[in-house]
């Protein structure tokens, strides 16, 4: 016979293995934009770490991804940011009491995140734009928390979270309009991205490269950034972003004048939000980019 000892063990095995494989269908229901489903499946799995035969490793493994999903989720549908920080601060805690330090930089990255995100979109609701809000209070604690993170995440040599932060980091300077820095830290964190063979941790950084090089009036390099962006999007697998890279790629053809290109990526990022349910980011981001070349058009008189 068997002793419980024994048993229990076994059962401690099987949950991590139930875990692990429930974590890799809900990065793939996240990537193909299907947050409803991710979130309903990681909420089941949360509620079955209930027992007490589950680690608390796997229950931290499957909050931080169920506060990634989070965070993208308020992105692209703007709702009310409370479960998103909650779950962030819950996360930080944990692994702080478990005193795991990878998990505690990864913890940080994300409450800078969820900060910034919830800032941003509490901006774009209320009609304003995020760019040139220094001074406001609108970033400073996520700053803090994404320069922890970084600094942790040296410690380690974590080079994957390197670049997240880097690249969280420079978003605020970008939206401080402090170009300069973060032109810096996009670099950086494509740079190291690069040098690792990280393909998705490339494409925020020239997203937002892109801006910058459509600020600067500069339009032959927004368009080489632009394109490596959706590619970079397209090889990772992540499907929410990829309107986005669409509707940016729309407004450098547009910059250029070439019109016919510009209402192609205009369809293809309809079409694909269409497909996720997720039509209403791409009118938003529409509204946002004529406000931002209403206020440039301004500020250029």
């Amino acid at each position: 016979m068997q002793s419980s000892r024994y048993m229990d063990e076994r059962v401690v095995q099987y949950y991590t293995a139930a875990i692990d494989a429930l974590c890799e269908i809900a990065h793939v229901y996240f990537f193909l934009g299907r947050f409803s489903d991710a979130l309903r499946l990681l909420r089941a799995s949360l509620d079955m770490t209930e027992s007490g035969e589950v680690t608390q490793k796997d229950r931290l493994k499957l909050l931080l991804l169920y506060e990634r999903v989070l965070i993208v989720e308020h992105l692209v549908y703007r709702g009310e940011p409370d479960l998103m920080l909650a779950t962030s601060l819950k996360v930080k805690q944990m692994a702080e009491e478990m005193g795991e330090q990878q998990s505690i930089a990864e913890a940080l990255n994300l409450l800078g995140q969820a900060r910034t995100t919830a800032a941003t979109i509490a901006i774009v609701k209320s009609g304003g734009l995020p760019f040139g809000t220094q001074g406001q209070g609108k970033y400073e604690e996520a700053l803090t928390y994404l320069q922890q993170a970084l600094a942790l995440q040296e410690e380690l040599h974590d080079s994957r979270g390197i670049s997240e932060s880097l690249f969280g980091i420079g978003l605020i300077y970008q939206f401080w309009q402090q170009n300069d820095l973060a032109r810096e830290h996009f670099t950086k964190a494509i740079q190291v991205a690069e040098q690792h063979g990280y393909e998705l941790e490339q494409a925020e950084p020239d997203r937002h490269l892109t801006m910058d090089a459509l600020f600067r009036g500069d339009l032959d390099q927004a368009l080489v950034h632009a394109q490596r962006a959706l590619s970079f999007r397209e090889a990772g697998g992540f499907k929410p972003y990829q309107p986005l890279d669409h509707l940016l790629l729309r407004d450098v053809y547009q910059a250029k004048g070439d019109m016919e290109k510009a209402q192609l990526h205009k369809q293809r990022a309809i079409a694909l939000a269409e497909e996720m349910g997720t039509a209403d980011l791409v009118s938003t981001m529409l509204s946002v980019n004529e406000r931002i070349e209403t206020s440039q058009n301004s500020s250029s008189r």
